[in-house]
């Protein structure tokens, strides 16, 4: 039998400490000396992650639609919390256990996915190392290699489990959820006019481009929670909350006027369809690269089409739309049109390694031409970057970094369609579905704008790859397992 003594010490332990915290708070009350008050949610959030790491790693993945931006902490350094600093602890402490321990199961690395993506950033570490400026790309690829051990690798061995799988993408979805409706809250006290979307969801976001793209991951989620809720044990009476839910998604993107997001979810769901009718990811790269091969050769007739078009951006949905081809007059459309020949004549002059990961805001400036330039042009590098993620891959990485990046995006879609064809498993198609759907959002969207630099892209971006990942290899454990 327990010594008594031993179990009250506890006890003793919790009073005495319920009765410090309780003296150091009115302590600090006297004193105004609020922030004392962080202490114990410091204390809180490093127990966590000694003890519940994986479950940390999840919740801070979940809650980067709703971390606030501080453009300059000093030194002219910026600061997204509370994520970036729980991402630092966190590699710290998955990174000392995998040096210590190590890892049991190397299959990981050996998927085609983990493949393209250790290339991907081999690539960008060597590139950063011929940078024109070496220590803006060092910054750059050291966080992006965070994202991707984090949000991908360990994110991949963690959904293992694939309870774990769906309760990241509800607490996504309910975070981004939040955002939405606070977002929405506020602009419409400006009737949701489009000359207030640009900064309304100021200070978790600092425009509304990065702000739509983020929201649009969580929309495929919602989409098949209403739709096929019965697979992942919803019941049904919550079908038309979650429906509803999914409609103040959707206005959300809609009064965002991110022309880039609306565009991406009609590909989505274009994607979807051809899920639907099973056609082979093989069929779907052919089109393709037709389309593209037809652009590029009959590329001059194709901008004389364009340039009839005079339609600006307006208000009304139905011109916002019609102005996403106008390439004459639209600031925006002339201005990112400006951006994509600066990155295609740096990537001209450095095409090996290009100009260095991160400094295309830097560089570009001086490859303007006077006869480009829009009312909107800066040589500053202060509004917005190359407005693609594969012009900046290519600007920024040479040419083998643009095919790295490819190689990312075209593998993770050829194995999310093989997974979603093959498995008998029908809530692990569905769960590839809104993974891969999810993806898409951002891989269209990516042809117009590049945010995977900022926490609200990277980790959903990430972790979305690694559920494909993580389902594909316990697909395979499955199919290989003896009966």
């Amino acid at each position: 039998m327990p010594d008594t003594a031993t179990i009250q010490r506890p006890v003793y332990l919790v009073v005495l400490l319920a009765l410090l915290t309780g003296a150091v708070a009115f302590w600090a009350s006297l004193h105004d000396f609020y922030f004392v008050f962080l202490i114990p949610v410091a204390i809180a959030i490093f127990l966590m992650a000694l003890l519940r790491t994986e479950k940390l790693l999840l919740l801070t993945g979940a809650i980067a639609p709703l971390s606030v931006n501080i453009n300059d902490i000093g030194g002219g350094l910026g600061l997204a919390l509370p994520t970036e600093p729980l991402i630092n602890v966190l590699f710290g402490l998955i990174g000392f256990s995998f040096l210590q321990k190590g890892t049991r199961d190397t299959a990981i690395f050996r998927h085609p996915l983990s493949v393209a993506i250790l290339l991907y950033l081999a690539w960008l570490w060597l590139s950063s190392f011929f940078s024109s400026m070496p220590l803006v790309s060092i910054k750059f690829v050291l966080a992006r290699t965070w994202y991707i051990a984090l949000f991908y690798f360990a994110a991949t061995v963690i959904f293992s489990r694939y309870d774990r799988i769906h309760f990241f993408l509800r607490a996504f979805a309910i975070f981004t959820l939040a955002l939405v409706i606070f977002t929405l809250t506020k602009h419409a006290a400006d009737g949701f006019v489009r000359s207030s979307s640009y900064s309304i969801s100021w200070p978790f976001f600092p425009d509304h481009g990065m702000y739509a793209a983020a929201i649009a991951f969580a929309v495929p989620i919602l989409a098949f929670y209403t739709f096929h809720g019965q697979v992942f044990r919803i019941p049904l009476v919550w079908a038309p909350v979650v429906a509803f839910f999914l409609v103040v998604l959707l206005f959300g993107v809609v009064v965002s006027y991110t022309r880039a997001t609306w565009l991406s979810l009609v590909v989505a769901l274009g994607v979807y369809v051809l899920l639907r009718f099973r056609v082979k990811f093989i069929w779907i790269l052919l089109a393709l690269v037709s389309v593209s091969t037809y652009g590029i050769v009959k590329q001059d007739q194709i901008l004389y089409s364009l340039e009839a078009n005079k339609q600006g951006s307006s208000d009304e949905l139905e011109g916002h739309v019609k102005s996403v081809s106008n390439i004459t007059t639209d600031p925006s459309n002339m201005e990112r049109i400006n951006r994509w020949k600066c990155a295609s004549r740096m990537a001209a002059m450095h095409p090996f390694f290009g100009f260095g990961p991160g400094t295309f805001v830097f560089q570009y400036g001086v490859f303007q031409k006077s006869s480009e330039k829009t009312i909107i042009s800066t040589n500053a590098g202060d509004l917005g970057d190359a407005h693609s993620e594969f012009f900046s891959a290519m600007a920024e990485a040479g040419f083998p970094g643009l095919m790295a990046w490819f190689a990312v995006v075209l593998i993770s879609v050829a194995v999310s369609f093989r997974l979603i064809y093959t498995t008998p498993d029908r809530k692990v198609r569905i769960t590839a579905m809104i993974a891969l759907l999810g993806l898409i959002t951002y891989y269209a969207h990516a042809l117009l704008n590049n945010y995977s630099q900022y926490d609200k892209v990277a980790v959903p971006l990430w972790a979305f790859m690694a559920i494909i990942t993580a389902l594909d290899m316990a697909e395979k454990r499955k199919r290989t397992a003896p009966e």
